[in-house]
């Protein structure tokens, strides 16, 4: 090896290094550990000769100004009702969701509590003499009685017998209506008649008092009740917004329109919302379908609605647990270890995380910008002011569905229509919903299963809607009824075989009750696609035959209070993957903005648990020796 003569300069090859240690000369270290710098001017001077200053990020900025446009959604609609203008004072998913449901027992019990209640402020209101409470409870319970539950007579018709049967299978509503049969009142009959027949009502509740005197409380009682009651089930009673539920596709479907800068409406559609939490990306941009009501011109003030803000914001360095910090002093958060992270080559998304956390962390500036619920924002652009007084106009990235490598986007919305290939649009949505909701224990559910052997497909009831605001186990409550119609019509004795008989031949078996089937069926002038269609197993009681309806709504589409059919119920097939539906229905309750209590009762749609079987046979054979 040559040996090497050291550079009289730089004294190569030969290096050294020098520790540099702060002195501090006094007890206290506050002033050593500020790492204060004295000379700022040699520091850049330093940087310049380093060549620093040529870099691209080398100046930090300092400011920016902000260009946002942005537009309110002005109208929507349902899939099963008119245009409607846009309501700001609730979260547009309770719109949505809401379901119509029925009036309960328990509703019924809680409005005669609360009727009595208003009796007893009306009468101190009026200084009414001698008022008894229970006496006027007296006169409501027996001009709206609520019938006692009582068992199924022997020589019961056949109706009489199967509404028997539903009735008593649910051992909890006959214990709470036997225990108030006695003691209260049907408080909607009270309702309806109050508000059809004010004076009628008086006279009824005034045989409380027998020996007469001033009404007028008791008017005014009624008032207050019919008020209260109106405005508390005013969904039960008449729903505001026809349901969006489209029960063939067993999806919310619904659409909005948005003022555009063009003097046009940006229309968004919703086809297949389903899953109980309203999101961008639960909407798509609709630019080929002509929406009635919601396509065309928008008015002069939605087109107000139209707002370019531009805004002065201080960039700050977006920051995450565990990032290197940029001071010197300041140590990472000791619980996030990035260095210890092992990837394999087929997480990408892992390495990619590492190397922006490693190397491009501090490249990233958050300038926050408020944006108003139910809004479509797009930024104009964004000017930049760095520490040397240079501005730079940052250009929105190359977004949307393209070719081009560089491209990245997030929150994009899909452009739907015929034409698969047309970039998405890059405008960021704020979907006017609540970010949570409290959510009850599943009201109905409903799993749809494929059953190969039979070429069925099942939709079991597995929770039933109670009459007591709880729900019930859809295969217990079955077997109750069951047993109830079997103690009415015991099978008929099987005929003896002859002698010489072998075999045993059985027409079909049946299923319980809660499995209601879905036929496949041709679509109409097709001879190779199919649908599902809703059907029914028979129900023999007393020589004759009936269908088996479902119990909960979710299922009773086309059907009447008297379980007749009157529009038949299809789904599509494909609905219905081999994986199989669940559908579940609950009530959801939330606080918007404003601090007003919203309640609403909504369906989601989940993914289920595979195939099932529900025993069905027919044309059995067996062997009997």
């Amino acid at each position: 090896m040559e040996n090497q003569r050291p550079n009289s300069f730089s004294c190569e090859p030969f290096r050294s290094w020098n520790r540099l240690e702060s002195r501090p000369r006094a007890a206290e270290f506050d002033k050593a550990l500020e790492f204060g710098v004295y000379d700022a001017l040699w520091m850049l001077t330093r940087q310049w000769q380093f060549g620093e200053l040529k870099g691209e990020d080398a100046g930090s900025a300092i400011y920016s100004k902000i260009c946002l446009q942005s537009t309110e959604i002005s109208r929507f609609k349902t899939a099963n009702g008119p245009v409607q203008q846009m309501v700001t004072d609730m979260p547009l998913e309770s719109v949505i969701e809401d379901t119509p449901v029925t009036l309960l027992w328990k509703d019924k019990l809680q409005a005669a509590y609360y009727f009595l209640n208003c009796l007893d402020r009306a009468a101190a209101a009026n200084n009414v003499a001698a008022y008894n409470r229970s006496a006027y409870r007296k006169a409501a319970k027996n001009a709206y009685k609520i019938p006692a539950v009582s068992g199924i007579a022997e020589n019961a018709s056949r109706n009489e017998i199967i509404a028997g049967s539903a009735q008593l299978a649910d051992e909890e509503l006959v214990a709470v209506i036997q225990a108030n049969s006695s003691r209260y009142f049907d408080g909607y009959a009270l309702y309806m008649e109050a508000v059809n027949n004010l004076s009628s009502a008086v006279v009824k509740i005034a045989k409380g008092n027998p020996t007469g005197g001033n009404n007028q409380f008791i008017e005014q009682a009624l008032q207050t009740y019919v008020n209260w009651f109106s405005q508390t089930y005013k969904g039960q009673l008449q729903p505001s917004t026809p349901s969006a539920w489209a029960p063939r596709q067993m999806e919310y479907q619904f659409a909005c329109a948005l003022p555009d800068s063009k003097g046009s409406n940006t229309i968004l559609t919703a086809s297949e919302y389903s899953s109980g939490d309203l999101e961008w990306y639960s909407m798509d941009v609709d630019r080929t379908t002509n929406i009635a009501g919601l396509s065309g011109a928008a008015t002069p003030e939605e087109a107000g609605k139209i707002k370019t803000v531009l805004q002065t914001v201080i960039p700050q360095p977006a920051t995450f647990a565990g990032a290197p910090n940029a001071r010197l002093w300041q140590f990472e958060d000791g619980n996030i270890d990035l260095g210890n992270i092992q990837a394999d080559a087929t997480d990408i998304s892992k390495v990619i995380f590492t190397e922006y956390a490693l190397l491009y962390n501090t490249d990233w500036m958050v300038a926050p910008m408020p944006v108003k619920t139910g809004t479509l924002s797009e930024i104009k652009g964004i000017v930049v002011t760095d520490v040397f007084g240079e501005q730079t106009f940052v250009q929105p990235a190359l977004q949307g569905e393209t070719g081009n490598w560089r491209a990245w986007g997030m929150y994009n919305l899909t452009v739907a229509g015929p034409n698969n290939n047309l970039p998405a649009d890059t405008r960021l949505l704020l979907a006017p919903a609540t970010v949570k909701t409290m959510e009850s224990t599943p009201v109905e559910e409903v799993h749809f299963v494929r059953d190969e052997m039979s070429n069925h497909v099942w939709a079991v009831e597995v929770q039933l809607p109670g009459q007591l605001g709880n729900s019930l186990d859809g295969h217990a409550y079955t077997k109750n009824v069951q047993r109830l119609l079997a103690t009415f019509d015991p099978p008929a004795p099987v005929e003896s075989a002859p002698e010489n008989a072998l075999y045993q031949y059985k027409l079909g078996n049946t299923v319980p009750h809660n499995w209601i089937p879905f036929v496949p069926v041709h679509l109409p002038g097709n001879m190779r696609q199919v649908q599902l269609q809703r059907a029914s197993m028979p129900l023999l009681l007393k020589n004759e035959y009936s269908h088996v309806r479902p119990r909960t709504k979710l299922l009773r589409y086309g059907l009447n209070d008297m379980n007749e059919q009157q529009t038949p119920y299809f789904i599509h097939e494909e609905e219905v993957p081999r994986a199989g539906v669940k559908l579940q229905a609950t009530y959801q309750r939330t606080r918007w903005y404003n601090g007003k209590i919203i309640n609403w009762y909504g369906i989601s749609k989940s993914t289920g648990r595979g195939e099932g079987s529900s025993g069905l046979k027919y044309d059995q054979i067996t062997r009997l020796k």
